[in-house]
């Protein structure tokens, strides 16, 4: 039977959370229009077992592979070469399906033709109760236009967990993730939008996040210590946006692909600033003369006052002008910068301040 859909499965280390995640998709089912890739990275638990054990019990659904470890990226990479589904959607390994709308995601899929699917996703705590959904205001069985729905503020705001692309269309544009770091979940969300031409919503809620989980690449300390492999996203997806500028200028798309690169470069920035050092200065000015390198146009575009101010003060242009001056006064300037940001949370919490960082990824 022709798949519908391949949901690609990237997993390292997985074994506590892998049935319960490959569960998920066969609950009420087997449903004869999926394929699931399970791409085991070179995992040291038995995570590849578990793959396989579903593989041998579902051969018609489920198809596990085995490689060596290069990071998430190249868990999608290899999932999309040998995918063969009408749709792509990536399921993390510690997530799961909401087996109640599933059936239906797929006879959704089955009838509608567009290039992006977009679909509501629950958040989810360690017990798996939902504790928020995020949804689109947009009509079901409708195909829209790309161009005005990208220039809504909800879908700028858009992960990765409600995304569902035509395989064709990722295909033909040769897609590709960087490989060997964490957070290309942010590359999933970008680069494919500029072939993106039609959308359609799908109303309910399949896919649900975990949130919670010790070792996140969310936590914070996960965070600064892989503050490496943010940077190289940001340059990988700074040297793509480069590239598409001259055929997507004047387009809605290049003010999504802005608000989507903006937080996560500005994060880069943050975060040094605020744990500065000599090692760290060395770091953040690497990072900034790449920058510069991989996209002059978008070097401008982050360090202007419109994009990167904070009570008035252009902290980014400040620092790459006085970068040598030592780093007592970006210490001091950290310090008063999370004092200011922690009272501004507190006095107005559904304000947004001008740094609050992208937590996208596991």
């Amino acid at each position: 039977m022709e798949k519908i859909l391949t949901v690609i499965v990237p997993a390292y280390n997985m074994e506590q959370y892998l049935r319960y995640c490959l569960d998920s998709l066969i609950e009420g089912g087997p449903h004869d229009g999926l394929e699931v890739l399970v791409i085991n990275d070179g995992s040291q638990d038995a995570t590849s077992a578990i793959a396989h054990e579903y593989e041998t019990a579902y051969p018609s659904i489920f198809r596990a592979k085995d490689k060596k470890n290069g990071n998430y990226g190249s868990c999608v990479n290899a999932g999309l070469a040998v995918a063969r589904g009408k749709y792509v959607k990536i399921l993390d390994a510690d997530d799961s399906f909401e087996a109640a709308h599933f059936s239906r995601f797929l006879a959704f899929l089955s009838a509608v033709d567009a290039d992006l699917i977009l679909s509501p996703f629950a958040v989810v705590d360690a017990q798996r109760r939902v504790r928020k959904i995020i949804r689109y205001p947009f009509k079901e069985l409708e195909v829209l236009d790309f161009d005005p729905v990208c220039r809504s503020e909800e879908f700028k705001q858009m992960q990765m967990h409600a995304v569902t692309y035509r395989r064709d269309m990722l295909l033909a544009m040769g897609y590709r993730q960087t490989e060997g770091i964490s957070y290309t979940d942010q590359e999933w969300i970008f680069l494919p939008m500029t072939e993106v031409r039609s959308l359609a919503c799908f109303g309910q809620y399949v896919y649900k996040y975990l949130v919670g989980r010790p070792g996140q690449t969310v936590d914070p300390a996960v965070r600064l210590k892989s503050l490496s492999h943010t940077m190289r996203c940001a340059l990988s997806m700074a040297a793509a946006y480069e590239a598409v500028l001259p055929r997507v200028a004047g387009r809605s798309v290049l003010e999504y692909l802005q608000a989507r690169l903006l937080p996560l470069v500005k994060e880069t920035y943050v975060y040094a600033l605020t744990h500065y050092s000599a090692e760290m200065r060395d770091l953040l000015a690497g990072f900034d003369r790449e920058l510069l390198q991989r996209s002059p146009e978008f070097y401008a575009y982050v360090g202007a006052r419109e994009q990167s101010s904070f009570c008035g003060f252009c902290y980014i242009a400040y620092w790459r002008a006085h970068q040598r001056a030592g780093i007592a006064w970006v210490r001091a300037f950290s310090r008063l910068y999370l004092q200011l940001l922690k009272l501004r949370k507190r006095l107005s919490p559904a304000d947004g301040a001008d740094l609050a960082l992208p937590a996208n990824e596991k």
